[in-house]
């Protein structure tokens, strides 16, 4: 049986100095599923292990018994017959680093926990990310909450539970999901328009959603996704582009190998896929713009990267930061010149359109979280385009293989079966 994330997170040593995260669990009426779950790998009720600088959201029983049955973590949960997907969920209930309700604010931290590629079962593997997997923290009034995939929010009923100086636990009110494969999001989150452009281009890019598929996986990008209105609003240039024009500009919506969660934004440059540069603006009230286009939904956190909405179609001409006009409607800063719009777009055919589960709604913390902090936004600063670590603590080795740095850069239910 290959050992979960969690067996091996609790094996090898004593955690007396610690604490003893079995005993917690089993004194914690809630938290009894969480110990079964947790008991189902072979010898971990027996094997405890020291660990530190780690921080675990744990749900209720409430929270699992809440988890769709038709999901491969949901379908373990119940029939308690599928370890490599239970240990992929506790695996992304584990952030690398410490971090206590008093050090959440209402600007989101974004950090890595201990889910990797090594979960793959038959159907699917859970996440893709160099490092593990992202999830957010961030204060929502009185509350803390936690951010994950598909638009899902869980709040913190019980924080600040310490194993010694290195754990902290915090009880959840829903688990978290898994990020979905980009175009499966764009899917289910309605913007079919991007949808529809990726696969009239033909980028040859999987985005994650097939294994050893027609297009190529890629992994740790960032994306920018226009909403339909912004697709229309240049719609005569659309239906007169070639594929090779359509390729150029969606290349230019995206950042490889580069994942950037919106509070780490700058006014900096960063380059694109099609190699021209993207132009970021923060400003004091807290809004973030890529060129001429405003983030108007920032930080969703897919499978193997981050999406961000835009309200306008990004063009790969230069573009000089002086001619933003933030005050301007999207109509107004349309950056293709002499487009006009239309009411039907050319290419209408979408990937996972026999997908049966959309996001009806958005939760309203995800529509009001700033984008950046108000504090960090200069006019003349230049930070760093990419995530920033911080050496204030990493969770102890679990495998050889697994660098736990802590990332603090600020930025799921599962992929279809």
């Amino acid at each position: 049986m290959r050992p979960s994330l969690w067996s091996c997170m609790l094996m090898a040593g004593s955690c007396l100095a610690q604490g003893d995260i079995a005993a917690l669990l089993a004194s914690q009426d809630d938290l009894s599923t969480l110990l079964e779950l947790v008991g189902l790998v072979d010898g971990l009720a027996e094997k405890l292990a020291s660990a530190s600088n780690i921080t675990i959201v744990a749900p209720t029983n409430e929270a699992f018994a809440k988890v769709p049955r038709d999901t491969p973590e949901g379908e373990a949960i119940e029939l308690r017959n599928d370890t490599i997907a239970i240990g992929a969920l506790l695996a992304n209930h584990v952030f690398k680093g410490v971090y206590p309700a008093s050090a959440i604010t209402n600007v989101p931290t974004f950090a890595q926990t201990l889910l990797d590629i090594s979960y793959i079962n038959e159907r699917q593997p859970f996440s893709n990310f160099t490092g593990g997997a992202y999830n957010g923290l961030v204060k929502n009034g009185d509350d803390v909450c936690v951010l994950s995939g598909e638009l899902t929010v869980s709040t913190v009923t019980q924080a600040d539970i310490k194993l010694g100086e290195g754990i902290t636990i915090h009880k959840i009110d829903t688990v978290l999901s898994f990020g979905a494969p980009f175009q499966l999001f764009t899917y289910r989150s309605g913007y079919l328009a991007m949808n529809a452009a990726l696969e009239a281009a033909q980028l040859n890019f999987a985005f994650g959603e097939t294994e050893g598929g027609a297009g190529l996986n890629i992994s740790d990008f960032t994306i920018f996704v226009p909403t339909d209105e912004a697709f229309k609003s240049i719609g005569s240039v659309l239906e007169s582009a070639s594929k090779e024009t359509l390729q150029d500009v969606l290349r230019y919506h995206i950042i490889p190998n580069n994942v950037i969660f919106s509070p780490s934004l700058g006014n900096v440059t960063v380059k694109s896929l099609q190699g021209t540069d993207l132009t970021f603006t923060v400003l004091p009230d807290g809004s973030a713009w890529v060129n001429n286009a405003k983030i108007t939904f920032p930080n969703n956190i897919l499978y193997n990267g981050v999406a961000h909405v835009i309200d306008s179609v990004l063009n790969p001409a230069q573009f000089d930061r002086g001619s933003l006009k933030t005050s301007a409607p999207a109509s107004e800063r349309v950056a293709f010149p002499n487009a006009s719009p239309v009411s039907n777009l050319p290419f209408t055919s979408v990937s996972f359109a026999f997908d049966h589960m959309t996001y009806t709604t958005t939760p309203v913390l995800l529509q009001t979280v700033a984008a950046v902090p108000t504090a960090s936004a200069s006019a003349t600063t230049t930070k760093s385009s990419s995530p920033t670590s911080v050496a204030t603590g990493a969770g102890t080795g679990i495998f050889p293989s697994v660098v736990l740095a802590l990332s603090v850069a600020m930025g799921i239910a599962a992929f279809l079966v």
